[in-house]
């Protein structure tokens, strides 16, 4: 705990230098960056294109060792460069970056996601009475360069989402904007214990004591590869998301409104444990969970699915498997 202190007072004197004398930005665009350098220029420069100029950059470093912060300090003093002596779970560097914010907004970019040029611009103006944040269509590009729209198919929720959130995850962070003031809201900000989920404890949180809007127009692009966190199938994920269950299920178990949202919830979050029990080879402990949720159609499948394939598999292949046979 002390050398959190520190770290932060530190961080906390050198902003001092950066905002003496100067407008409070519109948005406060928070980058967290771990060993990013691969694709952070391609990140950041899709900041400064943008058609929104009032904003100021907050870039934490937690505690790089490439050529991250060569990169940054390169654009100049409009991104505010702060690094840790330490490496924190990316919960802990999310929080530290909010105290060090002056905007009315905050965004987020991840070093691996870029934005279209009218972003904030769009955001801004969707800022309207008491709407607590925004956020925007995603096109997903994979390692082949095939793109889709994340919701090609379908308008997700605006207004009250909590009970949409449960039952589907849909909002990547690199698309989302927020009322500086409305995050004072939360109990708790951002899990310190968190990495895998934290952004996703986090933004369900804040749908339940407030309301976004959201824009049909893909704003925000997200690039899968074999790096990010979304295949990352270790026993930290696991772990986190028996966190991320717990939490959401005791803020939620009362709310007879969400009852049928919060079931789906949990059958979510099994699948992922059962997928990891899955890829360690432990496929009797991955039958057993798909067969308590077999009355939803996908754990079903994933249930008759261990009778058929291997007993380890890779999670990417079986994920594959899926979209071929719902073909």
């Amino acid at each position: 705990m002390l050398q959190y202190k520190r770290v932060f007072l530190s961080l906390i004197k050198r902003r001092g230098c950066f905002i003496k004398g100067n407008k409070v930005p519109e948005f406060s665009i928070i980058v967290n960056c771990l060993n990013g350098e691969q694709f952070l220029r391609r990140s950041l420069d899709s900041i400064f294109n943008q058609s929104y100029e009032d904003w100021e950059v907050i870039f934490f470093d937690n505690n790089s060792n490439d050529s991250s912060a060569e990169i940054a300090k390169s654009y100049g003093k409009k991104i505010k460069y702060y690094k840790s002596d330490e490496t924190f779970t990316l919960g802990k560097a999310r929080d530290m970056a909010i105290d060090l914010t002056n905007g009315k907004f905050i965004a987020y970019l991840d070093v691996d996601d870029l934005w279209q040029n009218q972003k904030l611009e769009i955001q801004r103006s969707l800022f309207i009475d008491d709407i607590d944040f925004v956020y925007t269509n995603t096109l997903i590009t994979d390692d082949d360069d095939n793109s889709f729209s994340l919701f090609n198919y379908s308008k997700p929720a605006s207004g009250e989402i909590f009970g949409d959130l449960l039952r589907n995850d849909f909002i990547p962070t690199s698309s989302i904007a927020i009322r500086k003031d409305s995050i004072s809201k939360l109990e708790q900000r951002y899990d310190h214990s968190l990495t895998l989920e934290c952004d996703r404890d986090f933004i369900l949180r804040l749908s339940r004591i407030g309301t976004c809007n959201y824009t049909e127009e893909c704003l925000t692009q997200r690039f899968i590869h074999e790096n990010n966190t979304i295949f990352l199938e270790k026993e930290a994920s696991f772990n986190e998301l028996k966190v991320l269950n717990n939490k959401i299920v005791e803020i939620a178990i009362d709310e007879k409104s969400n009852e049928e949202a919060l079931n789906i919830f949990i059958a979510n979050i099994d699948e992922k444990i059962a997928r990891s029990h899955w890829n360690k080879g432990e496929k009797i402990k991955a039958r057993k969970i798909f067969r308590k949720h077999r009355n939803f159609s996908k754990h079903w499948l994933l249930y008759i699915l261990t009778y058929i394939l291997p007993n380890r598999l890779d999670m990417k292949k079986l994920s594959a498997f899926i979209r071929a046979i719902r073909r």
